[in-house]
């Protein structure tokens, strides 16, 4: 049974309509993100222009060859504009050049009355669109973890269909008065455009939701302050260097750092909170300087701090003095701090690391009580410091 135009085209109208409103309630619940903006305004311009094409059934032709047109490539140029504002990229004037040139070609009457030089157009501005779309796409795929394929294959689908119009698509206008008056092959453009618009809408949305909760994750596992890790971060990238240090065929050892800045107390009472924090920040910008590739770094809380290291003892013991010496000699707006260090190393495979952890606190108490500006070693011979201070 072959599908009806005029159905086709109260069906488009209708879920451009109600796509275009559920945009318009994602974007004011969105806080006016910039990319549902763009993306809804694509969507209006979208219906704009459709709605247009219903008029050469009245008589017209400058409405919907001409605004109708503009306005559909304005409609792409905007979903442009929400892929580069997506991609961190500036929108510029690039977005309007598919509708001005189309109205720059229909100044010339051999454009103007010329159906098929028309399709040929509107085809090759589809596929430069949407290929400058997949190109966008592809940049930010390592943050698109769920929707990137589904955007890509979404894309894919749409550009060749229009460089299949482009040999299948005769242009020879249908001689069934119609409120799209195209040709016989209107019918795929308008049931293509219909699930496209479902589908790049949705996606969409999905694309902004997965960005949203990776940033809240992100946020999730940094210090405000300082930028750095926090306890949560440091303790699930732990996770997986203890999984892979116990692999049979591969392991390997590693270290668990403790840092204490020596009297903290004593530089926020005298200098103040504010210029507290710039230490803070800087002994983060110190430790990230010297650490070596592989290792990470955490803020556990207050003048406290974590690192977890692959190496054996040696290579920790040479990597925490250099963050010793590298703090002594930093002074930020003349501010003179130390830190004193305590690390532990795993002694067997898949040693997990809170206990790690408790052994370099263990040394960092030794290193505290040995004077401070000091790094100290676990060592499983010796007898634990708090345990003798009590005895």
């Amino acid at each position: 049974m072959p599908l009806d135009i005029y159905t086709l085209f109260v069906c488009e109208l209708y879920v451009l309509g109600f796509l275009s409103i559920i945009l318009i309630f994602a974007w004011v619940g969105g806080q006016y993100d910039r990319v549902l903006g763009c993306t809804t305004l694509a969507l209006v311009l979208t219906l704009a222009a459709v709605f247009l094409s219903s008029m050469r059934s009245a008589g017209f032709h400058f409405l919907p060859v001409v605004i109708g047109n503009v306005m559909l490539l304005f409609a792409y140029g905007n979903l442009l504009n929400a892929f580069r504002i997506f991609c961190g990229k500036p929108i510029g004037i690039s977005w309007m050049g598919g509708g001005l040139l189309w109205a720059t070609l229909c100044l010339f009457p051999e454009f103007y009355d010329s159906q098929p030089k028309r399709v040929l157009v509107v085809c090759l501005l589809c596929i430069i669109f949407t290929g400058a779309l997949i190109r966008l796409l592809w940049r930010v795929r390592a943050s698109l973890t769920v929707t990137f394929w589904p955007a890509q294959f979404l894309l894919w689908v749409h550009l060749l269909f229009h460089v299949t119009r482009i040999f299948l698509d005769d242009a020879v206008a249908s001689p069934v008065h119609g409120a799209i008056g195209g040709s016989s092959f209107s019918v795929y453009v308008i049931l293509e455009s219909i699930l496209f618009v479902i589908g790049l809408t949705f996606t969409i949305l999905a694309m902004v939701n997965e960005r949203a909760q990776v940033a809240h994750k992100l946020a999730s596992m940094h210090d405000p302050l300082t930028s750095v890790w926090n306890r949560r971060a440091l303790f699930e990238q732990a996770d997986k260097v203890v999984l892979r240090s116990s692999r049979p065929s591969q392991p390997f050892i590693y270290s668990a750092i403790l840092f204490d800045l020596d009297h903290f107390k004593t530089i926020n009472d005298r200098y103040g909170h504010q210029q507290g924090d710039q230490v803070l920040i800087d002994f983060c910008q110190v430790v990230q300087s010297v650490l070596p590739e592989g290792g990470h770094f955490a803020r556990l809380g207050g003048e406290e701090f974590a690192a977890i290291l692959p190496g054996n003892e040696d290579q920790a013991q040479l990597i925490c003095e250099r963050i010793r010496l590298a703090t002594q000699i930093s002074q930020p707006n003349d501010v003179r701090y130390t830190v004193s260090i305590g690390f532990a190393t795993a002694l067997e495979p898949g040693q997990p690391f809170p206990a790690l952890l408790a052994l370099a606190d263990e040394a960092l108490y030794r290193a505290k009580a040995s004077g401070r500006n000091c790094i100290e070693r676990y060592r499983v011979q010796e007898r634990p410091l708090r345990e003798s201070v009590m005895t």
